[in-house]
């Protein structure tokens, strides 16, 4: 009769016959073969005689199902045909196998009830296996053995769990290093705050749980092609050396990298794919491993470790691992790049926030990199400007203490630049008692003549409201003079110093219409009028006489 033979992950055996034209394989108890393992879905596979033999099919399991190494949904099967089911490892046998002895196996008794009939419960976590109970160790009461052989069986069995479970305590002792090695990671990325010495502990950590004499670092992105200089070296000796003298291997770091691939070498002298790699032998690298660092699909960096002695070989394992640490430094680097940003973001947004509106402010520091970086260079665009002063200003100076003129300076220029933020407007400079604004820079936004004026008539309004709260001797006017037209707006300056604004001739005749307007009017030239003309009352005054100006100006006053 054909059987299934089962073989757990702690090297149990079983052996279950195809009695039934139909069989299922599931984590599920209500499953004819009971495969106890988290990697099994409940319901992973099923075994029906047919015609022309067993098919087996796989029923939508998580993990697939596969034979001879290949993920199938349906296949038939042959003898020996190997199944894999989660980490459990399956043959499908129509001949006769050798059985195997009693200390090499355990066989279970197959349960019987009613309404399944036979069923096979397979438990194959660790814990289980260090608790093997009666049942389990029942041989088929077919095939009974003598007390001398089950005398000696026992004693290889106990030889054979010490052994299994001194194993599994290395193996849980190595795990339990490398969980608390990647909470810790993670909890230093909040606590530690200088990337270089995040790095740093990070390959503390490292060795902690894989022996290595030496080990670094290696950043990739925004760096030239040529430089492999590491930014964090480790030593097991604990000695320190500059990391400008590190001579990384060019052989293996171009290799992970171009390849994309982590790279192990048992013994980097004789390996024949680092040949060329001549500091290895230089340095006496008996074996290294190299793991990339990916941000998304690109390499930006590599971590390396070696190991100059020959008793100290890396394997698999320990590449795995490496490449486990690798992913979470990625995402440490990838962090503490955000972490920079972000407080570049912040720096910039204080410094940007003495000028600009709020709303300009976050269009300036949403707009990509090369926004950015171009968005304060020198260039030609069409602005509106406005220039506000305090009328008598020079009087009431000399009639109120220094200390009492900032004050009141203070609370005046305040409650004016609330009102040009509140328009998108920047603010340009203070000069004295005069305020300089623009709109329209460093963003040329659609209405900006008009949220100009918007913002002229609000200021006016809100001196009334300043003078209401004001002593009598302190009261004062204001005048307002707004112009547009073409200037360069930028940083301008020296080297030292720059300031960003705007210069040419539409801002002049700004300037030149505020010095001629009465108290609390507002004038405007020529081409603001052109744009506004529709939405708001105005007067024209007519051709003025301007200083630094040979013609005169048309000037309009807004009501």
């Amino acid at each position: 009769m054909p059987n299934i033979h089962i073989v757990s992950i702690d090297g149990r055996t079983y052996d279950f016959p195809l009695s039934k034209e139909e069989i299922t394989i599931g984590r599920s108890e209500d499953n004819d073969v009971v495969l106890a393992n988290n990697s099994v879905s409940r319901n992973h596979a099923r075994i029906i005689k047919g015609e022309s033999g067993y098919v087996i099919t796989d029923l939508g399991s998580f993990n697939g199902t596969k034979i001879n190494g290949k993920l199938v949904q349906s296949s038939p099967l042959v003898h020996d045909d190997q199944i894999k089911i989660g980490p459990l490892e399956l043959t499908f046998l129509t001949k006769t196998k050798p059985k195997p002895s009693a200390a090499e196996s355990v066989v279970l008794t197959m349960e019987s009830d009613e309404d399944k009939g036979e069923r096979l419960i397979v438990k194959s976590s660790p814990e289980d296996s260090s608790k093997i109970n009666a049942q389990e160790l029942l041989v088929s009461t077919a095939h009974p053995i003598s007390s001398k052989e089950a005398g000696l069986s026992t004693l290889m069995k106990k030889g054979a769990k010490r052994s299994k479970i001194k194993a599994e305590l290395s193996s849980l002792e190595r795990m339990n290093k490398v969980l608390f090695v990647m909470y810790e990671i993670s909890r230093q990325l909040h606590s530690i705050h200088d990337f270089n010495e995040l790095l740093e502990k990070i390959m503390d950590y490292i060795f902690m749980v894989i022996d290595a004499d030496c080990g670094f670092v290696v950043l990739t992105r925004d760096k030239a092609k040529e430089d492999l200089t590491p930014v964090v070296v480790k030593y097991k000796s604990g000695k320190k050396k500059d990391k400008k003298e590190i001579k990384a291997s060019r052989t293996i770091i171009n290799r992970v990298v171009q390849d994309k691939v982590a790279l192990l070498t048992s013994n980097a002298m004789t390996d024949s794919r680092l040949e060329q790699a001549q500091s290895l032998v230089l340095q006496k690298i008996r074996s290294a491993m190299c793991v990339p660092l990916w941000k998304k699909d690109k390499v930006i960096g590599v971590i390396q470790l070696d190991s100059t002695r020959l008793d100290n070989q890396f394997n698999e394992d320990d590449l795995e691992l490496l490449k486990a640490i690798g992913h979470q430094m990625a995402m440490v680097i990838e962090q503490a790049s955000l972490n920079e940003q972000i407080r570049e973001e912040e720096r910039m947004r204080s410094r940007l926030e003495r000028f600009h509106s709020p709303q300009v402010v976050d269009m300036i520091l949403k707009g990509d990199q090369e926004t950015k970086e171009n968005l304060m260079e020198p260039k030609d665009q069409t602005v509106t400007i406005l220039f506000t002063d305090i009328i008598g200003f020079t009087s009431l100076s000399e009639e109120m203490p220094p200390r009492e003129i900032n004050v009141l300076l203070n609370h005046f220029f305040s409650r004016m630049t609330d009102i040009i933020f509140k328009y998108d407007g920047t603010l340009d400079k203070y000069i004295g008692d005069c305020l300089m604004a623009v709109f329209g820079a460093p963003i040329e936004k659609e209405g900006d003549p008009e949220r100009a004026i918007l913002a002229a008539q609000e200021m006016r309004k809100e001196l009334s409201t300043i003078m209401e709260e004001t002593l009598e001797q302190k009261k004062f006017d204001i005048r307002i003079g707004i112009n547009t037209g073409r200037v360069v707006a930028g940083n301008i300056g020296s080297p030292n110093r720059l300031e960003y604004t705007v210069i040419g001739d539409p801002v002049n005749i700004a300037s030149r219409l505020e010095s001629i307007a009465k108290p609390n009017q507002i004038l405007i030239g020529e081409e603001t009028y052109q744009s506004v003309k529709d939405k708001f009352k105005i007067k024209k005054v007519g051709p003025r006489k301007v200083k630094g100006k040979k013609a005169e100006v048309m000037v309009y006053e807004v009501l």
